[in-house]
Formats: C-alpha cells, sequence, structure tokens
C-alpha cells in the first residue's frame, strides 16, 4: 500500500491531493473524477448545481486549474459563513 492509500484510509473523506498541486495545475475531467473520488457524471452535475467551478474547454475536454477549484471552494465557505452570521444574528434579535 503506498503512502496516498494509506492516507485515504487514515482520513476518509480528506482531499489532501488538491492542496498539493501547484495554483496553476491543469486538472482534466479525469483527474477531477480521480481527486473527488466520483464518478465523471457526478462532476458534471457538481458544476451544474454551483458546487464546483465551470470548466474551460482545452483539447476537446473539460479543465480546471487547481486553483480555481480551491477558489471557488474558499467563496462558497465564505459566503456559508456570511449566511449563517445573518441568521444568527436574526436569531439574536428575535430572543427576548
Amino acid at each position: 500500500m503506498d503512502e496516498q492509500e494509506e492516507q485515504k484510509e487514515v482520513h476518509p473523506g480528506i482531499i489532501a491531493d488538491l492542496g498539493t498541486l501547484q495554483p496553476k495545475s491543469l486538472i482534466f475531467e479525469e483527474g477531477m473524477s480521480m481527486l473527488f473520488s466520483r464518478h465523471p457524471a457526478s462532476i458534471k452535475r457538481a458544476v451544474e448545481r454551483g458546487e464546483l467551478p465551470p470548466p474551460v474547454r482545452m483539447f476537446g475536454q473539460n479543465a480546471w486549474t487547481a486553483e480555481a477549484v480551491t477558489g471557488h471552494i474558499s467563496a462558497r465557505l465564505g459566503e456559508a459563513a456570511k449566511e449563517r452570521e445573518r441568521f444568527d444574528q436574526k436569531v439574536r434579535q428575535l430572543s427576548p
């Protein structure tokens, strides 16, 4: 068993490989499938739902940069935190 397989067993649900890529690294659809351990159709649906950024076409394939993927995820996390703060603030205002 190599180190990568060992990490996945020890830390299920952690996608560390994305963080090890250079920001401008190109990730094609097959790589996204492997990175997230999902079928290519699931990657396409995640894009449709806005969970992943839209790809660009390169060499007839969908492609992303590592930076685009991590940036998109970071932006979504930031928006979720703002939304949670707005919710908490509303609850505080309504609480006696």
